[in-house]
């Protein structure tokens, strides 16, 4: 090894050195206010949720009262079975029960 790859080697590590550093200082000085920040995400993020929540059991209660008051439409009489209906094509002639 040269004396001038030494010199590079010495000088990157110093570079890397101050580079840590640096970064490690401004954590530290900012650490607080980075975990303060995150803790009031996560407390902003569970009060919405709460909201929301809340909303949302009223609307349902609101909409449960509403559909519970409004008179419903009448649905004209007893569905069809299938009996019902072989009974009817019988009679417009277009069904003919093999018996």
């Amino acid at each position: 090894m040269s004396g001038r790859e030494v010199a590079a080697l010495l000088l990157l590590t110093l570079i890397g050195l101050l580079a840590g550093g640096i970064v490690l200082w401004l954590v530290l000085k900012y650490l607080p206010l980075i975990a303060a920040l995150i803790l009031a995400i996560l407390v902003a993020l569970v009060l919405v949720g709460v909201l929301v929540t809340t909303v949302g059991f009223f609307a349902a209660a609101v909409g449960a009262l509403y559909y519970a008051v409004v008179k419903r439409p009448s649905t004209g009489g007893r569905p069809i079975t299938l009996r019902d209906a072989k009974k009817l094509d019988k009679e417009e002639g277009k069904f003919e029960e093999a018996e």
